[in-house]
């Protein structure tokens, strides 16, 4: 008799449980560290460009790109 094991007993309303994953979520997950992986490398080019030749008014869109990739 299994009565007690009700989730396992066949012929009555048996539940059956599915454990999947929610790929919305996994998805967005994966563009927004694309995106933010994107910022750094931005970011990084224009810290490397302001190097160069003193070009001190590109490290402002820097410090913007790496605050949107965090």
């Amino acid at each position: 008799n299994c009565s007690y094991f009700k989730h396992f007993t066949p012929g009555q309303s048996s539940e059956i449980f599915e454990v999947t994953t929610q790929k919305e979520y996994s998805i967005s997950a994966a563009a927004i560290a694309i995106f933010s992986v994107g910022f750094a490398i931005i970011g990084t080019i224009c810290v490397l460009f302001s190097f160069g030749k003193k070009r001190d008014y590109l490290l402002k869109p820097a410090s913007m790109f790496y605050t949107f990739a965090g």
